[in-house]
């Protein structure tokens, strides 16, 4: 089964009816000038065309990493994006931004701006037999499963 973070979002758009827009992290970033940022844009420029609409970001930590405190540099401009683009979405109500990541604290506080921050942790022995009951309940299983 793939059980995890993007699949509870597709999970959450599916159960209301929204538009769902994945991004990878690595995939969306680049090494030409402003290509970053602009598949960015084009990525939110689809999902609010497209409202209602989540917008989800895996490996969030590749796009907006932390900095390192020695170079005192202003953030990243793909951060700056970001952070354009998801205050733009405070004016859009039907589109609501979405992130996953590993290493949360690999993430710059520039993105402290989330509702909510949710954590998810690996399911205990209870926890993995209520999905495989969830995701089995319509299979004729063998005998021997319990």
């Amino acid at each position: 089964f793939i059980l995890g973070k993007t699949l509870i979002a597709r999970a959450v758009a599916n159960e209301t009816g929204a538009f769902f827009f994945l991004i990878h992290g690595p995939e969306i970033m680049s090494k030409l000038p402003g290509d970053s940022e602009f598949n960015l844009r084009k990525a939110f420029e689809e999902t609010k065309n497209n409202a209602p609409a989540i917008i989800f970001i895996d490996e969030l930590d590749v796009i907006a990493p932390k900095r390192e405190k020695s170079h005192g540099e202003i953030e990243h401009p793909v951060v700056l994006q970001l952070l354009t683009l998801m205050d733009d979405l405070q004016q859009c109500s039907h589109v609501i931004f979405m992130a996953a990541t590993n290493r949360p604290n690999s993430v710059t506080p520039a993105l402290r701006r989330f509702h909510h921050e949710v954590g998810i942790r690996i399911p205990d022995a209870i926890g993995r037999l209520e999905i495989l009951h969830i995701h089995t309940k319509n299979m004729k299983l063998a005998d021997d499963v319990d």
